[in-house]
């Protein structure tokens, strides 16, 4: 196995040496990080696009709108609808503002 030194700045060695101290092996984090990143690049546009889709649902299930919030007019988890709505917002907010 080959042997790879890497530099920390301060607060990443600081961090670095929380998580020792809370039970991790760095080198199985390094590990995970480095195969995760290198099949992540190994992937194609199509799971790239399909990962991101994921993350988004995922924020979405864990973070609800409260109880009595108005429904939206698009769906969130559609990246042209959000960004029309995004871009529309905007539009009313900086006439507002005039």
């Amino acid at each position: 196995m080959k042997l790879l030194n890497v530099k920390l700045d301060e607060g990443d060695a600081r961090k670095a040496e929380a998580l020792r101290k809370q039970g991790i092996q760095l080198s199985a984090l390094v590990r995970a990080a480095i195969r995760t990143e290198y099949a992540r690049r190994q992937a194609g546009p199509a799971a790239v696009a399909a990962a991101r889709l994921a993350a988004v649902a995922e924020a979405i299930a864990l973070y609800p709108a409260p109880p009595g919030t108005k429904p939206r007019g698009y769906d969130l988890a559609d990246r042209h609808q959000a960004r029309g709505a995004i871009l529309k917002q905007m539009k009313r907010s900086k006439r507002r503002a005039s």
